[in-house]
Formats: C-alpha cells, sequence, structure tokens
C-alpha cells in the first residue's frame, strides 16, 4: 500500500520555527480505530496535553498486525483483532530530524483485559483510555485540530499526531 498522506512541519504549523532537513532518521510506528462491540472507539489522552489521540506507538517488529494488537493491549487494556489497513502517513519532522511511516488499522476490541500492560513511561505520564461515539470523537478531534491551525497548541510532537489521526479518523469515515 502506498502511502495515502504527507506531513511536513509547514502543514502542520502556521510558521514552522525548524529548518528542513537533508536527512531523516527513519521510525515505522502504528495507530489504532479501535470499536467495541458497544459503537465506542477507544482513544488515549494524559493530563499533560489534554488531547485525545489514536492508540498506538513505534513497531518492535515488521509485523504492524501484530504491533497494533500489542499497542492496543498496552494503551487500551484490551485484545483486538484486526479487521483492516485504513492508510498509510508518512511524516517528516523537522524538529527531530525524523521520518515517521504510520500505518493505522481498523480494529475490533474481543476482550477487555484485566492485568495493566501500559508501560512504565505511559503509566509515569499518566496515559489513560477513554471511549467515544462517532459524534463524540470527530467533535473533539476536529475541535483539537483547529487549536493546531489556530497555533494554540505548544507540544511539537502533538500538534503532529492531532492533525494524522484526524486524517485517519476522517478517512475511516470515508471523508477524505
Amino acid at each position: 500500500m502506498k502511502q495515502n498522506f504527507v506531513l511536513r512541519d509547514t502543514d502542520i504549523f502556521p510558521d514552522p520555527e525548524f529548518a528542513v532537513s537533508e536527512i531523516y532518521s527513519k521510525r515505522q510506528t502504528v495507530k489504532a480505530i479501535a470499536v467495541r462491540s458497544d459503537g465506542r472507539y477507544g482513544f488515549v489522552t494524559n493530563p499533560v496535553h489534554k488531547c485525545v489521540l489514536l492508540p498506538g506507538g513505534g513497531a518492535e517488529s515488521s509485523n504492524l498486525e501484530q504491533e497494533v494488537i500489542r499497542e492496543c493491549a498496552e494503551e487500551l487494556g484490551c485484545t483486538v483483532r484486526v479487521l483492516r489497513k485504513i492508510a498509510i502517513a508518512e511524516e517528516y519532522r523537522n524538529r527531530d530530524k525524523n521520518q515517521y511511516e504510520t500505518t493505522c488499522f481498523l480494529v475490533e476490541v474481543t476482550h477487555k483485559n484485566e492485568e495493566d500492560t501500559r508501560t512504565n513511561e505511559e503509566k509515569e505520564n499518566e496515559l489513560t483510555a477513554i471511549w467515544l461515539t462517532a459524534a463524540e470523537a470527530t467533535k473533539k478531534l476536529s475541535s483539537q485540530e483547529q487549536r493546531v491551525r489556530r497555533g494554540d497548541l505548544a507540544f511539537y510532537n502533538t500538534a503532529f499526531n492531532v492533525i494524522r489521526d484526524y486524517k485517519f479518523w476522517l478517512m475511516y469515515l470515508g471523508k477524505r
């Protein structure tokens, strides 16, 4: 599958402050649009940035379906089944000279896990799972995107994540 969209600093920030890099370090990541049987969707948040984002993170292997399953277990506390690939985003983040290739999957929650399997860093950052209806998620993600566009979101990587996750969400809904 080819990249469905590309994001650069100029796509995120009104006045990018970091020069375009000539060399980027590549990183493979995964994201999930996770849906429960009650029709609610899983997102993660923390008290620092207070944004809702799709669960996911860095891939530790080349098996991206297994990686998204692992990330959902860690961040949402759920066992999931991969239904399909939604899209792939390529991101060039100039501040840290990173190139991310992020694959987003639609997954179905099959089981709520009893054990907290968040990483130590996720626990320290108080990463929390929240479940929203499609309408609630669309409203929240749209509002966050507007904050980024106005320059009201100070966290560099979070701003990228907000824009990317909203694009994935709209693609899932068939609106882009």
